[in-house]
């Protein structure tokens, strides 16, 4: 994942209608929401319910793409495919590395 390039405003804003209001609400509301996000992942690795997991990295892939953070869409998307397999014995790795984006994107809007 680039960590240099977080998410990009102006597509954020484009897809949000160009209502700058809109992306502070959103974003306010995702950076009190983050630490809901990586504690579901978390919840749905330990569990081992492969199901919960696709569908929790499915909706964390959707927020990503709301504020246009390609590399962070892609990983939550590799691990909801993942989770769809039902095979989660390399999902550590990339559960680690969603919930990283969640905390770098969460950071960059706070900026």
């Amino acid at each position: 994942m680039n960590s240099d390039i977080v998410f990009d405003r102006a597509v954020a804003l484009e897809r949000l209608g160009g209502d700058e209001e809109l992306l502070a609400s959103v974003a306010g509301l995702f950076v009190e929401e983050a630490a809901i996000y990586r504690q579901a992942l978390v919840n749905a690795l330990e569990s081992g319910d492969a199901a919960v997991l696709q569908r929790e990295a499915h909706s964390v892939k959707s927020v990503l793409a709301t504020f246009a953070f390609e590399a962070g869409r892609e990983s939550a998307m590799q691990l909801e495919q993942l989770a769809a397999s039902g095979d989660l014995d390399s999902a550590d790795a990339l559960t680690a590395e969603v919930i990283a984006a969640l905390g770098a994107l969460s950071e960059a809007l706070k900026a």
